[in-house]
């Protein structure tokens, strides 16, 4: 067992450390405040001279703490040799791991592939002539370049003659990020986002055929998305799957945010492809309905039925217009509880390969 006076010493060497521990940092906040002017907490009672601002609590602080980190240096001999050693090993330690570290990036860096160059085009808002691509242009979605089958079969697909390819990234901002600050190219175009359209740009040397590449911030990135197809006249927005949520999902989520965009609304299909899987097409805005062939005869039955009264006035599509204005009728008259269960057991009998 360690003795009293041993317990001690540990005791007054690890109250020396933390209290120039929190004096250093105490320190530093200082000298930050001459340096940045971005901080959002400050420390109460700052004076404003010009364009200088004093920061006379924080500085009132790290004085206190200075005395009282001296004091205990001259007071406490022992304690202090313990808590100077063990603040050397530990300097020692963290610039031995500190030069490792640093020689291990470099390595990597050099090993590492290098990356495309870009030339960066800022615009406050996206622009189809900037990035000339045609109306009816074919806009892909990417975030991982670990899963870009989406963007090989796109590109294997699209004739250049009728589509332009564009290529989109999202960069997620929060909603108290989303003002005006000088940012540096670093901020605005991060490393990953390099290595993800370099990527990109050798997918679509090895099919030669040139993409226009687009980095889009957004809160919401389905809201991103459809905001990006509509101002592109985009005819097609194609998504690769997503590890969060089922295809089905993705596609209600993006045909959500297509509902929230303002009238007029840009009409377009959206495709999600998954590997190994046939793609999933969905027309987003008001669209003829594909019918499943028993409706298709369902619908002539009735036509059938109906024309001994109207004769050659009687179309196809006035049948259908009836019945869906009486179902609309129906949900409005209160009997919602039965449509919604006619369309429930719809669903439990749908085929689901088709």
């Amino acid at each position: 067992m360690a003795s009293r006076g041993n317990v001690y010493l540990l005791g007054e060497a690890y109250a020396f450390g933390v209290v120039w521990s929190f004096f250093l940092k105490s320190l530093g906040v200082l000298a930050l405040r001459f340096q940045r002017h971005d901080q959002e907490y400050k420390f109460p009672l700052n004076i404003r001279i010009g364009r200088v601002e004093i920061p006379i609590g924080l500085g009132v602080t790290t004085l206190i703490l200075g005395f009282v980190a001296i004091a205990n240096l001259f007071s406490k001999e022992i304690a202090t040799l313990y808590g100077v050693g063990f603040t050397l090993c530990l300097f020692f330690t963290f610039t031995i791991s500190d030069k490792i570290n640093t020689r291990r990036r470099l390595r990597e860096h050099l090993e590492k592939k290098p990356l495309e160059e870009f030339n960066l085009e800022h615009q406050a808002q996206v622009n189809a002539a900037t990035l000339h691509a045609r109306p009816g242009c074919v806009l892909v979605a990417v975030r991982d370049y670990h899963n870009m089958e989406h963007l090989k079969k796109v590109l294997e697909k699209t004739n250049l003659r009728r589509h332009d390819i564009v290529v989109m990234t999202i960069r997620g901002v929060s909603t108290a990020g989303t003002g005006e600050y000088g940012l540096n190219e670093q901020q605005l175009f991060t490393d990953y986002e390099r290595e993800l359209f370099t990527r990109v740009v050798k997918l679509a040397e090895k099919e030669g055929k040139p993409v226009q590449l687009l980095t889009v911030p957004g809160v919401n990135p389905f809201d991103a998305m459809v905001q990006t197809a509509a101002t592109l006249k985009a005819s097609r927005l194609v998504s690769g799957v997503s590890a969060r949520m089922d295809s089905e999902e993705l596609a209600r989520r993006i045909g959500q945010a297509w509902e929230r965009l303002p009238e007029p609304r840009h009409a377009f299909s959206l495709e999600i492809i998954a590997p190994g899987r046939p793609s999933i097409f969905v027309n987003l805005g008001p669209h003829p309905p594909r019918l499943w062939p028993e409706d298709v005869d369902l619908v002539h039955d009735i036509w059938l039925e109906l024309s001994e009264n109207f004769g050659s006035k009687l179309h196809h599509r006035d049948v259908v217009g009836v019945a869906l204005r009486r179902m609309n009728e129906e949900l409005r008259a209160g009997n919602r509880q039965s449509v919604v269960a006619d369309v429930r057991e719809e669903l439990n009998h749908r085929d689901p390969k088709v």
